[in-house]
């Protein structure tokens, strides 16, 4: 296996460079046989955590949940749990959970939304992840995008059965071209390389004796144990970059979902189904399913944003090393396919330690303006965090932290025409979205976001006891017209 970084040379004015450098030295990155060599590259500066901020102000309490800014609901619809993509078999490496018992023969769940689009002609694109949750028992699970039209439920009508969702068409992720075994750049072994499909047992691949589909080989379409895609943004010339966790990588895919460039790896961000880390004992430096959940284009498009769930498990390459609220977001240039070393800085609710609370998405809301979701892992009643902020790149608190402002606790939506209906342990006026994975967030118009939840189905039950989530969808409109970015171009 061969593997491209980037240099770890950083422009002038990031002071921490060198630190960086002798860390990633110290947890396996140097040349000592326990790890692995970043050579150097020519005119290619690779990030390294922002310069770290001025001391952080004592931590402040909760918003409170009734604050955000004025709104309502205006839309609701779901995807049934019970959808089937015709398709190889999948579930293979899962177990029977709220009923649901696997594997589902000739067709795979969309266990929701990691991703929505929205498209010119009133589709919408919609991106769920891995499949299952991790690379071991994944693999029988092809990962890509679907074309999706949403009818939203607009109106009460006395009942909690929200609008449809119609799935029109999928495209598969792929490597036809060959770029994953050209002996350049990432190489991975992917599932269309083995006969049988793979598990995972610590760092080992296991050979499950059960035969990959002849689908998935003939066509080299990539799995939940290749890639674990968790965000897309769409270029100007309709091709897509999607943010992954097991590198984390950024990847390149043409309309037709083959790829078209070597995954592009960060320059320390490791995580434990990092290839290097698996193979060679290379330190992992983030943890598991800790990648990039959000990419984002700047309005320009000339930029994106690759931001983690959370910050490096590794103290040292944080902006803040004993404090865990504090991530970055990493500037990537598309044009050259390198990071540029610009990493704004941001700051999560929560505690300082042991902090659970992780960015579900990011999309661009016009300038340099983005909307992100932050959430917990809780579902159902135990559901605490789940928020949607703003930020502005060109704004920040006295400490060099980019200053946010809460738009809407997603725990307590306006509803006062009573699109929801009468949902249990929901108040009069008002409408919930108790999910784990708050996953997906995009603009409507000038004046409303979507918002959308990847269900970890069979596992979640969030809504309705007992019962596997739907893939659910909400519009909010507010009453400033805050996200003027423009119509979107396919």
């Amino acid at each position: 296996m061969s593997s491209r970084f980037i240099s770890l040379s950083l422009p002038r004015h990031i002071a921490i460079a060198a630190v960086a450098s002798a860390v990633l030295t110290a947890c396996g990155g140097g040349g000592n046989g326990n790890g692995i060599v970043l050579p150097p590259v020519a005119g290619t500066p690779a990030p390294s955590p922002a310069p770290a901020p001025a001391p952080a102000p004592a931590p402040q309490p909760s918003p409170d949940p009734s604050a955000g800014l004025p709104h309502k609901l205006t839309g609701w619809a779901s995807l049934p749990a019970t959808f089937r993509q015709p398709g190889p078999t999948t579930g293979q490496f899962i177990t029977a959970a709220l009923g649901v018992t696997p594997p589902f023969v000739d067709g795979q769940p969309l266990p929701g939304f990691s991703a929505l689009l929205k498209n010119d002609d009133g589709t919408w694109t919609a991106m769920p992840d891995n499949g299952y949750g991790s690379k071991s028992n994944s693999g029988d699970f092809v990962v890509g995008f679907y074309n999706v039209s949403i009818d939203f439920r607009t109106a009460s009508n006395g009942t909690t059965v929200p609008g449809t969702v119609k799935v029109n068409s999928h495209v598969a992720f792929n490597d036809a071209k060959g770029y994953l075994k050209d002996g350049k750049g990432v190489d991975l072994k992917i599932t269309a390389d083995f006969a049988n499909y793979q598990t995972v047992s610590g760092n080992n691949l296991v050979d499950s004796g059960k035969p990959v589909d002849p689908r998935i080989v003939s066509g080299r379409l990539l799995t939940g144990f290749d890639l674990d895609v968790e965000s897309i943004a769409r270029a100007k010339d309709g091709t897509y970059f999607v943010g992954e966790e097991f590198g984390p990588y950024i990847l390149h895919f043409d309309k037709d979902g083959t790829l078209m460039s070597d995954p592009v790896p960060h320059p320390f961000l490791r995580s434990p189904s990092n290839p290097l880390v698996m193979n060679e004992g290379a330190t992992a430096t983030s943890l598991s399913s800790r990648g990039f959940e959000s990419l984002a284009f700047n309005a320009d498009k000339t930029r994106l944003y690759a931001v983690p769930e959370a910050a490096p498990s590794l103290a040292s390459l944080r902006p803040v090393a004993d404090d865990e609220r504090y991530l970055n977001f990493f500037e990537f240039d598309p044009a050259s396919m390198l990071y540029t070393g610009k990493n704004p800085v941001y700051r999560k609710d929560g505690p300082a330690k042991d902090n659970q609370i992780v960015i579900g998405d990011m999309t661009n809301i016009g300038g340099n303006r983005f909307v992100l979701i932050e959430r917990d892992s809780l579902y159902g009643s135990k559901a605490v965090v789940k928020r949607l902020y703003m930020v502005d790149l060109d704004v920040k608190d006295a400490d060099g932290v980019l200053r946010k402002t809460l738009l809407v606790d997603l725990l307590n939506i306006s509803d006062p025409d009573d699109i929801g209906g009468p949902l249990a342990n929901v108040a009069n006026g008002k409408f919930s979205m108790p999910f784990d994975s708050i996953e997906s967030v995009e603009v409507v118009d000038d004046y409303t976001l979507a918002v959308a939840i990847d269900t970890n189905y069979p596992t979640e039950d969030g809504r309705v006891p007992g019962k596997p989530d739907d893939t659910e969808i909400i519009t909010i409109r507010f009453e400033q017209p805050l996200f003027k970015r423009g119509t979107p171009k396919t």
